[in-house]
């Protein structure tokens, strides 16, 4: 059911653009028809479950002889949920998509075109307010996803502290974004995603370690002594110790990177002692 609608979804934007770019000069001279196609909102999984990780779409359109750029925002309700940059040549059509991690509750989706301007000629733009700059707004219900542990919401108090603190600190990102120009936000977001690749490479290589680690605890003591006490391989007495030793370190490690707050925390300590003590070499 769920193809059958987004195949007619795409057929209902083709038939809409064949008409919009046919070669007449009424609908040529009108410049409003640049913009969102109407009920332009539609996501890659329908229907939406709490957690999901989703992609939210819209499309522009551009019936104009001249490249159209902009910037596409969407928004849930009063709270930015991204920002995507698009370029669309003359007389074309694009589509347009965030990532979206759905959560529960009530959200009314919808997207606007900011910075709209059309390509002059090489670097120079005339900026062009577009009629069509707000899609309709797209409501959407979200149940609460049931696990056990909502049957106990008191069993893990730390980690309900934790997601508040997420979401906090998500919502103070958001707004940093949207009030913050492109041109600092982009190198700070791609700095951010890049250290959060790194975060999760090296925590998904610890866990393999410390796998590995207690399997040769495991070997180790299960090492099957002769009639003389002697073990039948020659081993470092030191051995067993020192495994125990690194099981510590990078267990003690992949805490530190399955907990964002706390990576996080112990990055800025690091960076603020760092700063501090270049602060006084200097001065």
């Amino acid at each position: 059911m769920y193809n059958y609608i987004m195949t007619f979804k795409k057929f209902y934007i083709i038939i809409f653009l064949v008409f919009s770019i046919l070669p007449t000069q009424k609908i040529f001279a009108q410049t409003p028809n640049t913009g969102f196609v109407s009920e332009n909102i539609w996501y890659s999984k329908d229907p939406l479950m709490e957690g999901d990780k989703v992609q939210i779409y819209t499309f522009v359109f551009n019936p104009d002889s001249r490249e159209l750029s902009g910037t596409v925002i969407f928004f849930d309700k009063t709270v930015l949920l991204g920002k995507k940059e698009f370029v669309i040549p003359p007389k074309g059509a694009k589509d347009v998509f965030i990532n979206w991690t759905t959560t529960a509750g009530d959200h009314i989706i919808f997207a606007k075109i900011e910075n709209a301007k059309f390509l002059l000629s090489n670097g120079k733009y005339e900026e062009v307010y577009i009629a069509l700059n707000e899609t309709e707004k797209n409501s959407q219900t979200i149940s609460k996803k049931i696990t056990s542990a909502d049957t106990n919401t008191d069993i893990n108090p730390i980690s309900n502290i934790s997601n508040t603190v997420s979401d906090s600190i998500s919502n103070i990102k958001n707004i940093i974004e949207e009030k913050t120009p492109n041109f600092i936000t982009q190198p700070i977001l791609a700095t951010t995603n890049k250290l959060e690749e790194l975060r999760k490479n090296i925590n998904t290589t610890g866990q393999l370690k410390k796998e590995e680690i207690k399997k040769e605890i495991e070997n180790l003591n299960s090492t099957k002594i002769n009639k003389e006490g002697n073990s039948k391989t020659t081993r470092n007495p030191l051995l067993k110790p020192f495994k125990y030793v690194e099981l510590f370190f990078v267990s003690t490690l992949s805490l530190i990177l399955n907990n964002k707050i706390l990576f996080y925390g112990i990055l800025l300590i690091l960076i603020f002692f760092i700063l501090r003590y270049i602060w006084k070499k200097i001065f």
